[in-house]
């Protein structure tokens, strides 16, 4: 165990830190160079540049340890990093006194096991490194992410990262069977056994998951495999009205035998601000109020998805609850198909700035959360271009709010905390949550402090303060409710 270590007031990292991480570590793993410091500063949607003086890019575990013992040691704490690809700002260092520890290094794959069906990866192995990796031995690993060429996976793992595949697999913690864990006093808790039945301990994994880096650094896992889809097929549908997306779903996920991998519900602004996106197919369909992309997919290749789908549509465009429908006939039609929803996000960039808001009601909330909360906005301002789109079958929302198009960029996003408390009630009335897969970070902590049940947040303070008690790992992130918040 370390001993407490005392935490110097001064504004940046002594000398004496850096010099002994590069005595204990391998010299190259060290940066300070302002410029190659640059790309660990650099949070994804600029909200909170990085103030940190120094990254560490420790090759294996044991650095690790000997990073947070040295880091502990000097009273510096730690921010620990994977891909950078967050929204939030939760990799972003808050103070020049802390210490990016980047896992990037951590590539390996250590163990892909078929029969078993899992894979056992270290955290600083891309996503889609991991997908491959599984598609060369026969397998599917289905988290999908936009960044998945760029997010780790321990980062991933770190905010419990949802995609577009929840519906038919579950977040991150769903596919996850155990993880390795580098704690703060330096001790490395494993749990990579891969059972599927354990009951003899608390689960303590789940506790790292989703933890946004405040408990530990999470340096591997092993994760859930699937067989491979061998038929599959992408449908946009044109709605006349929301209600007619989950009574849609759900008959699909009966008469399919559960084959629905994805339901994007997309609204006809959202559609549009992805079509400003360069690269980005024309809408097959003619313009509707919303959309719903649907994906099924089957590892049987004599499904007949085809005869399952128009059983279902054609009596839905016969009594109209489905104007229209445009299907896959290949796997480069479906791509095009899924890129009118994974265009959205940059394209919305292009119509100007952007309040957003991850969140998330049951399914069936959804039809009643929409109109109240876009009606809040319009009577808040008229002006607002409401883009909204999401994971429909989860109820999860990206209810993401464009700036008027003849307004100042500066005066709308100066009105972040009172459009926040608009959307935010209404999502507490519905007891819906305001950080549904993108994580807390800094960007939602003060909302988090007055939504979240006290009882909750004092519980996880707790915590912290049980597996972090000098306060060591991603201070001012995730848990309003500790002595080390600040």
């Amino acid at each position: 165990m370390l001993a407490a270590a005392c935490h110097p007031s001064t504004t940046e990292n002594p000398p004496m830190l850096i010099d002994e991480l590069r005595r204990k570590l391998d010299p190259t793993a060290v940066i300070t160079d302002p410029h190659r410091l640059a790309p660990y500063m650099q949070e994804r949607r600029g909200l909170y540049p990085g103030k940190g003086q120094v990254v560490v890019r420790p090759a294996n575990v044991r650095d690790i340890t000997q990073a947070i013992e040295i880091c502990h040691r000097h009273g510096a704490s730690i921010v620990p990093q994977a891909g950078n690809t967050g929204t939030v700002g939760g990799g972003s260092p808050r103070s020049a006194t802390e210490v990016v520890l980047s896992v990037e290094r951590l590539e390996a794959i250590r163990e892909i096991d078929p029969d078993d069906g899992t894979i056992t990866v270290e955290s600083g192995c891309t996503l889609a490194s991991i997908q491959r990796a599984a598609y060369s031995a026969g397998r599917l690993f289905p988290l999908s992410l936009p960044s998945q060429e760029q997010c780790r996976v321990g980062g991933n793992l770190a905010t419990n990262a949802g995609g577009l595949n929840v519906l038919r697999y579950g977040t991150t913690r769903e596919l996850t069977l155990g993880i390795e864990v580098v704690l703060a006093d330096g001790r490395i808790w494993s749990n990579l056994t891969g059972l599927r039945k354990d009951n003899s301990a608390y689960d303590l994994k789940d506790l790292f998951i989703g933890s946004e880096g405040t408990l530990g650094v999470i340096t591997a896992a092993k994760l859930r495999l699937f067989p491979l889809p061998r038929c599959r097929r992408v449908t946009l549908l044109s709605l006349p009205s929301v209600d007619a997306a989950l009574p849609l779903l759900r008959q699909l996920q009966a008469e399919s035998g559960d084959a629905v991998v994805a339901a994007e519900l997309i609204s006809s602004t959202a559609m549009a601000m992805g079509q400003l996106l360069e690269g980005t197919p024309a809408n097959p369909l003619a313009e509707a109020d919303w959309y719903l992309l649907l994906e099924l997919a089957s590892p049987d290749p004599r499904a007949d998805l085809d005869t399952c789908l128009s059983s279902i549509l054609e009596p839905a465009m016969n009594d109209g609850s489905v104007s229209d429908a445009a299907i896959s006939s290949s796997e480069s039609s479906a791509e095009r198909l899924w890129l009118l929803r994974t265009a959205i996000p940059d394209g919305q960039k292009h119509a100007g700035a952007s309040i957003k808001h991850d969140i998330s009601v049951r399914p069936g909330e959804l039809s009643k959360f929409l109109p109240k909360a876009l009606a809040a906005i319009t009577e808040y301002d008229k002006d607002i271009r409401p883009c909204v789109f999401g994971h429909v079958g989860d109820g999860n929302l990206h209810f993401n709010l464009t700036q008027p198009a003849q307004g100042s960029a500066d005066d709308f996003l100066a009105r972040r905390a009172e459009i926040n408390r608009i959307v935010h009630d209404i999502v507490a009335k519905h007891h819906g949550s305001i950080a549904a897969e993108h994580g807390v970070g800094q960007l939602r902590l003060s909302e988090l402090s007055r939504c979240a049940d006290p009882l909750s947040l004092e519980l996880m303070g707790r915590i912290k303060d049980a597996l972090d008690p000098n306060g060591i790992f991603n201070r001012g992130k995730k848990i309003p409710w500790t002595r080390f918040a600040q």
